[in-house]
């Protein structure tokens, strides 16, 4: 998705927290071709201060912002092209509309919202308008290489058995993100740590699903557990899925743990694969991706580096500039890509899955049904 036609996009950023300074502020630097950051807001003016100095030494004309009145007349600057919103669950859906009312082009973190109820009314209201920025959603799972080359290898595994999902996260004084307040705010993220890191998982799990042709997931249920007496309930939740199709998959998530693993595998008739990060190898960054056929000579292993928030951007950008009026047809397959790896409405599909795990989990793992999203309307 070669960008070098177009302006630099100029973009400010909607948050000056932990995850702006480690993941965005070296992401934008890595594409400052093709993103100018122009714009830094937070709530708070130290929190503006304290970023905006290290966007400068690479946006020398970057300017910061704090509080709601400066947010209003930073969504007023023609200057602005989009926005990447990188706040709580709490208030991040509110703050994106309020950028997409602007007509601001936006990239949204996830989760997408605190419900699913919440989120399908955002997209329903958002598709009323007849003319529409960007809302896309920042799900780097969806852009990871490792998953990707896994969804393209996952035909040649024959009919698909089942899918096994295990994600051990172990969360502790040890992670930097272990002190985050509005993640153990039981009514404004529930699930907590569940809800806001398991739409990762669940993002890679349905793409594989959908790559060999299973369809949604349809049906989820769970056992909760809490056995960390420093982390929000639930810490630990197993259990199932089954896909359209019929097809199972098993969900085994905890934080309580001690060891990073996640392990990503799919059971066919004439084949399976793996993508593993972390285990007992512990490993570099990135992801191993084996796989074997019934006719393959042993199993094939190949190192994946990460790649999803480069990725993502790259996506979210070549959007962008589809809207500025490029001659490429939004039916381009490159186009059509970039909108599903971003599109809010898997972030919602995500989520929905999430949400039904855990309500199966408050009902002694009786099976819920997955709440449906709407497809996208056709252009």
């Amino acid at each position: 998705m070669a960008e070098e036609n177009h302006k630099p996009v100029r973009l400010a950023l909607i948050g000056a927290g932990l995850f702006t300074k480690d993941a965005y502020i070296p992401l934008c630097r890595r594409h400052a071709s093709t993103v100018q950051v122009c714009a830094v807001w937070s709530r708070s003016a130290k929190a503006t201060d304290l970023m905006l100095p290290l966007i400068q030494e690479f946006a020398p004309n970057a300017k910061g912002y704090h509080g709601d009145d400066q947010l209003d007349n930073l969504l007023r600057d023609a200057n602005v092209d989009a926005v990447a919103v990188v706040l709580p669950v709490q208030v991040m859906l509110q703050v994106a509309q309020k950028c997409l009312k602007a007509g601001k082009h936006v990239l949204q973190e996830k989760p997408v919202a605190q419900s699913v109820e919440v989120v399908s009314h955002a997209i329903k209201e958002f598709h009323k308008c007849s003319q529409q920025p960007v809302w896309a959603l920042a799900e780097n799972y969806r852009s990871e290489q490792g998953f990707l080359k896994a969804c393209q290898m996952i035909h040649e595994l024959g009919t698909i058995i089942k899918l096994d999902l295990v994600a051990d996260m172990p969360m502790n004084s040890s992670n930097k993100y272990f002190g985050s307040q509005w993640r153990r705010d039981a009514e404004g993220c529930p699930g907590g740590f569940v809800m806001d890191s398991c739409v990762h998982h669940i993002a890679a799990l349905r793409a594989l699903g959908i790559a060999a042709g299973l369809g949604q997931v349809t049906e989820a249920s769970a056992t909760a557990l809490s056995l960390s007496e420093e982390l929000p309930p639930p810490d630990t939740l197993v259990g199932g899925v089954k896909f359209a199709s019929g097809t199972p998959a098993s969900v085994s998530i905890t934080f309580a743990g001690s060891v990073l693993r996640f392990s990503l595998s799919v059971t066919g008739t004439k084949g399976s694969l793996e993508v593993l990060r972390g285990g007992w190898e512990g490993g570099k960054p990135g992801y191993k991706l084996s796989y074997q056929t019934a006719t393959s000579n042993g199993a094939k292993v190949e190192h994946v580096p990460f790649s999803g928030l480069d990725d993502e951007l790259t996506a979210f950008i070549h959007q962008v500039n589809q809207s500025k009026g490029s001659p490429a047809a939004p039916a381009d397959a490159v186009y059509a890509d970039a909108v599903y790896r971003t599109s809010v409405e898997e972030g919602a599909r995500d989520l929905a899955v999430i949400e039904a795990l855990l309500q199966s989990s408050q009902s002694a793992g009786k099976t819920v049904r997955v709440k449906e999203i709407p497809s996208r309307p056709s252009n």
